[in-house]
């Protein structure tokens, strides 16, 4: 065979960054040439001229086991897997949380869930979890981590695990006028481990994206401004509050209601997971509504368990196939609701919200551009606040006061609720450390906090965001109660009087959300390959 004028090329171009149009490509181009001809011009054996080719490859080889140890993306499509585990209580009657006063039911209207989903870019993993729950401390949220940690080897710091708030679950954590079931709550922490693994177990190859559709039609501020007098005004022995102008939820006919006192978020935000062959695996959603106050005498989800088994019904096409996941997460709701007050006859209930999120979710659904393999970065860090509480006077009258008419039975008013919250407070430490966290996947953020936090605080942190789309998960990582910027104090109502869901010193937001915006800035700068 003549090799005198014969010559093989091989170029190779390595996208380093499969990301969409509007991100930076880096490429690399290896391009290998083999001579057919030696130094001295004469031409090869066939013998030299095959050797230089198996040199060659070798060489290619090597550089692409380099490149593929440097950058995830060239050796592993993303992956994600997600489940769910029923956590909905086996021995009835039990409290629940989330009403003023004592409250214990006897009848399941619908189930309750863990639900994870787990995402992997090859050196990454991070696990998300949302439990149907009206608050989980961050104690038994970290016994779940850390079993959940054993099991899979995700680092405790890369598990993101939050509460819907619907106030129909079994109380896990005391608040008002209903304590915790201690039975109840040890039960529940291995199951929320238990939704991490079997999540992290269903895990295969996937397609990520996200997207989101402003819904305004259910969620509205519900502190008012009210005409001099006229807002509620317990003892502010109990409540730490002097005055007070701001009421929640004054209803529909109540013509002293002036304004409402801040701006709320209507974002519906989805992080939607497929296969590479586009069937439906999972999705995160999020939106800034309290809840849709389900029947309060059964247990229920409320509208996150109906939104979760609608989009299940919605995608999945075929039932041979494994089931969709759907995650619904609570937003910055702590001065929302579903409820127009400005509005006769509203109607709301679990089912009409749950179809018109699912409806938006939908339709950003649509829009979404997926992309077959993204980054995973997590930052997270402990913040120390200092604690509202009561002085050893105001102790003193809140006990005096409950000896008088509170003897032998649960409370029954906001006067006496607070009272017996101003006891519950006496013991409390000075101050409270609660963790905060962030999570890159790929151009799309999210911000983990541990409070019932404001429309405003959601706003906020979105638009100093470094990503174009962010997702603020409330009530994550434990609970530290609500969380009103400070020139909200003055105005009083619910949200601000101190009690165990409203603690923290007053300066609180904008400390967490100066660290929070910074941990966002630090998975968006931290390079991943490294």
């Amino acid at each position: 065979m003549n090799l005198s004028r014969l010559n093989l090329d091989l170029n190779l171009t390595l996208n380093l960054n499969p990301a969409p149009r509007e991100e930076i490509k880096s490429k690399i181009k290896i391009k290998i040439k083999i001579k057919s001809k030696s130094n001295g011009g004469r031409p090869c054996s066939w013998a030299q001229f095959t050797s230089r080719i198996r040199r060659s490859i070798l060489a290619l080889a090597t550089v692409l086991c380099l490149f593929s140890f440097s950058f995830p993306c060239l050796s592993a499509q993303s992956q994600a897997g997600a489940a769910k585990i029923d956590i909905t209580p086996t021995r009835l009657p039990i409290r629940t949380a989330g009403n003023l006063t004592l409250t214990s039911v006897s009848n399941v209207h619908d189930h309750l869930f863990a639900r994870a989903l787990v995402l992997d870019d090859g050196t990454t993993r991070v696990a998300i979890g949302v439990v149907d729950s009206c608050m989980v401390a961050r104690e038994e949220l970290d016994k779940a981590k850390r079993a959940a940690s054993q099991a899979t080897g995700i680092p405790v710091s890369h598990m993101l695990v939050s509460s819907t708030h619907t106030h129909t679950a079994p109380a896990v954590y005391g608040c008002h006028g209903n304590d915790p079931e201690p039975e109840y709550r040890e039960w529940l922490v291995p199951r929320i481990a238990e939704s991490l693994v079997q999540a992290w177990r269903n895990r295969g190859p996937a397609r990520v994206g996200w997207a989101k559709q402003d819904l305004p039609t259910f969620v509205h501020c519900r502190r008012w401004l009210m005409e001099p007098g006229y807002a509620l005004h317990p003892h502010p022995d109990f409540t730490g509050c002097l005055s007070n102008r701001v009421m929640m939820n004054p209803g529909f006919a109540n013509t002293n209601k002036l304004r409402q006192t801040g701006p709320v978020d209507p974002a519906v935000t989805v992080l939607s997971l497929q296969t590479p062959a586009g069937r439906p695996l999972a999705m995160l959603a999020n939106y800034s509504t309290h809840y849709a106050s389900a029947p309060s005498s059964q247990i229920s989800a409320d509208y996150f368990g109906e939104f979760c088994e609608g989009m299940a019904g919605a995608l999945q096409k075929d039932e041979r196939e494994p089931r969709f996941v759907a995650l619904m997460s609570n937003g910055t709701s702590g001065d929302a609701n579903c409820v127009d007050f400005t509005k006769a006859n509203w109607v709301v209930n679990p089912t009409v919200v749950a179809e018109a999120v699912r409806a938006a979710a939908l339709e950003a659904l649509a829009t979404i551009t997926y992309r077959d393999w993204v980054p995973l970065v997590v930052a997270e860090a402990e913040l120390e606040l200092g604690v509202r509480l009561p002085s050893a006077e105001q102790r003193q009258h809140a006990r005096a006061y409950l000896e008088a008419n509170v003897v032998g039975r649960p409370t029954r008013s906001w006067e006496e609720n607070y009272a017996r919250e101003t006891l519950l407070l006496s013991d409390w430490p000075r101050t409270k450390k609660l963790l905060l966290q962030a999570v890159r996947i790929g151009e799309f953020g999210i911000g983990a906090i541990p409070c019932e936090t404001y429309g405003s605080t959601g706003l906020a942190l979105k638009k100093a965001s470094p990503f174009a789309l962010t997702m603020i998960i409330g009530l994550a990582n434990g609970y530290n109660g609500y969380l009103p910027p400070p020139e909200q104090f003055p105005l009083g109502g619910y949200t601000t009087w101190r009690a165990r869901t409203s603690y923290l010193e007053t300066n609180a937001e904008p400390r967490i959300r100066d660290l929070l915006t910074a941990l966002l800035q630090k998975t968006r700068t931290v390079n991943p390959s490294q």
